[in-house]
């Protein structure tokens, strides 16, 4: 087997995370080239295909080049942080952190974040992805993301999961709506009436779900593909919908109101999730610290 050097790993890691040699090349500063090269090398010590380009649609990884990926991260950022550890003391946090957020989890995640390290570890350069349950997962276990925030049931049994807090879905309606009136909703209730959900998976297939077990079909009016959308849709009074974060009112100004599920619901908890695989860096460490405090 060929020697593997760490700046195969450092080339391949930024392969994964941005899933094009040209933009790998450009973030770690080097030629195409160079990058391309570390990439056959890479190969071919470890003698198998990494990853695959796709004309049009960048660099695939294979199976061995996600889970390569994931160790290249690791070692590349442990180096890092060997580097930057006598600073560290005295600077507090460097070096690099991107988190996975599941997209309704944006707009509360990634302000706080970029608040709570801009004031304390401002050498930190801080990135986000955000996408679906399957996305953030994938960016996980690729080594794009060192944690990612999302529902417990959106990650599978190979994370490792830090609840943040725990939720139950919640009916939102108009005041106006005529649902508005019952202090407890029931599946049957809902039913008779049009409904707004988001054109998310894991999600939406969870919410259908959920009805056929309490002997239900939900009207599926509209599927939008954000929590925004259907606060409006809803806020006119033209659907309910089924969601996790209460708000008072939509972006128009509308009044909402929130009323529990009448049937028992498991818990959909909001967490943390990382590789089980992966020991926690000094940054994760204080990125679960940040939103820790958060939701406390």
């Amino acid at each position: 087997m060929s020697e593997l050097t760490l700046r195969q790993l450092e080339y391949f890691a930024a392969i994964a995370e941005t899933r094009s040699v040209t933009q790998a090349a450009r973030l770690c500063h080097v030629s195409q080239g160079a990058v391309s090269l570390a990439l056959g090398q890479l190969e071919q010590a470890l003698g198998v295909t990494l990853a695959m380009r796709q004309r049009g649609r960048g660099v695939a990884l294979t199976a061995e080049g996600q889970e390569v990926a994931t160790r290249a991260r690791i070692i590349t950022d442990q180096v890092e942080h060997l580097r930057d550890a006598v600073s560290q003391v005295h600077t507090g946090l460097a070096g690099r952190l991107t988190v996975g957020v599941f997209t309704t989890l944006a707009v509360h995640v990634i302000p706080h974040l970029i608040e709570w390290f801009s004031s304390r570890h401002p050498k930190l350069q801080l990135s986000f992805i955000e996408g679906s349950g399957p996305e953030i997962q994938e960016a996980l276990f690729s080594g794009r993301t060192q944690l990612s925030l999302g529902y417990e049931t959106q990650f599978g049994p190979d994370c490792a999961l830090v609840v943040l807090k725990e939720f139950h879905r919640q009916v939102v309606v108009s005041p106006e709506h005529p649902l508005a009136r019952h202090e407890q909703i029931s599946f049957a209730q809902l039913a008779e009436y049009p409904a707004a959900f988001l054109d998310l998976e894991p999600a939406l297939q969870h919410t259908l779900d959920e009805f056929k077990r309490h002997g239900a079909t939900a009207q599926v009016s509209w599927l939008l593909s954000n929590v925004p959308s259907i606060h409006a849709v809803v806020g006119r009074g033209l659907a309910y919908s089924l969601l996790m974060q209460p708000t008072q009112s939509s972006m128009e100004d509308r009044p909402l109101v929130f009323r529990p599920l009448a049937e028992h619901t498991e818990p959909n908890s909001l967490v943390a999730a990382m590789p089980k695989s992966v020991s926690r860096s000094a940054i994760v460490v204080e990125t679960l610290a940040a939103l820790q405090g958060q939701w406390a």
